[in-house]
């Protein structure tokens, strides 16, 4: 008797295999990419949040600092220095004087008064006490320095678009204020404050206070934050130029996402785009970062700080939990699979089988008796 070998049902075999691992496949595809979706969203608002408490501490320390800087106006030492000096100007006196400024600044700085009266003292005390000043000067309101901490690169400071713009229309003037530069001289970035010295008797321009301060402590916060390997702050101008960031960069350096935010950098000038806001970009290297912008309050009253902070952070480091759990899912995809193929194939077995009635065993079978046996 030849013995019966089970053999796989191909059909069934097939579409148990066809059904089940696509569907498999799908899922896990779905609830990946959901899961990314959302994970993005999520550490989307986060860096956002982040982004807006750095502009809010930048805003919060400006605003501070031009505060100070309008109380030390009001000082009578600033006050008396600059109104003391009423004389008209004398264009030909002042340009000699320049030529001499440029020649020996130090000699003519003395021979002016100008470095050694109590007000200039006074300053450069101040200047040596605290570091945050860098240099502090006065003119008086026809632009000529009375009083400073430090010999200036000019004399006559009329002719600066600083000095211009914080002179106004000569009435009470205005302040004003620079953007982040980089000083040679001090070897750090600083930032520059002209102020208004009214008289106390009338409130009319009498001078102007300039004060250079070193901008590291206001930008500590986008300085020295650091988002796992690849999250940083930068803090960018309106058209994506680089104000400041934790790298060493140049004074023309440029975001790395820069041509993907310009559309956005122009909407936000034009006001049609709201910050904060949520994007993606690439930068220099073709890496994918996820890029949260909030906008500084500064440039609201001050035209030359229209500053937006922006965090930045790769999205290979962002997804790496997801994509650890992605081939987890894989591991478990594959186990599954193994055994759907073995219960796929336990299956084509069974149904291979001939069909055969319980009990119905040959074996067990009494034998018939044959006819020719009952008639003999």
């Amino acid at each position: 008797m030849s013995r019966h070998v089970p053999h796989l049902n191909v059909r069934v075999f097939t579409v148990l295999v066809f059904i089940s691992l696509p569907l498999m496949a799908v899922a896990a595809a779905l609830v990946l990419g959901v899961g990314q979706a959302q994970l993005r969203d999520s550490y989307g608002r986060q860096l956002t949040q982040v982004a807006e408490h750095i502009a809010a501490g930048i805003d919060a320390y400006m605003y501070r600092r031009i505060l100070d800087v309008g109380v030390l106006a009001k000082v009578p030492a600033i006050h008396d220095v600059a109104a003391a000096s009423v004389s008209a100007p004398d264009t030909a006196a002042i340009a000699a004087t320049e030529r001499q400024w440029e020649t020996a600044r130090v000699a003519t700085a003395l021979r002016l008064g100008v470095l050694d009266n109590p007000t200039a003292k006074y300053l450069r005390e101040i200047t040596e006490n605290d570091r945050i000043y860098r240099e502090i000067f006065v003119t008086d309101r026809a632009g000529r320095l009375v009083a400073t901490s430090s010999p200036t690169t000019d004399y006559y400071q009329a002719d600066e678009a600083w000095w211009q713009e914080a002179f106004d229309d000569g009435l009470r003037g205005r302040v004003s204020v620079g953007d982040v530069v980089w000083d040679e001289s001090a070897r750090g970035h600083v930032i520059e404050i002209g102020m208004p010295i009214l008289s106390r008797a009338d409130e009319r321009l009498v001078g102007i206070l300039k004060v250079v301060a070193d901008a590291r402590e206001m930008l500590t916060p986008a300085s020295g934050l650091q988002l796992g390997t690849t999250g940083e702050a930068w803090l960018l101008r309106a058209d994506g130029s680089v104000v400041y960031s934790r790298r060493v960069l140049g004074p023309k350096a440029q975001f790395g996402g820069r041509e993907l935010l310009r559309p956005r950098l122009e909407a936000v000038k034009a006001g049609t785009l709201q910050l904060p806001v949520t994007l993606s970009a690439q930068d220099s290297d073709g890496r994918d970062h996820v890029i949260a912008l909030a906008a500084s309050q500064l440039g609201l009253s001050y035209a030359k700080l229209d500053w937006i902070v922006a965090m930045s952070q790769a999205e290979e480091e962002v997804f790496a939990p997801v994509r650890a759990q992605f081939w987890r899912l894989l591991g478990v995809i594959g186990l599954v699979a193994a055994v759907v193929l073995a219960v796929t194939a336990w299956f084509s077995i069974r149904l291979s089988k001939p069909v055969i009635e319980p009990g119905m065993h040959l074996s067990d079978h009494p034998a018939v008796p044959r006819m020719e046996d009952d008639e003999a």
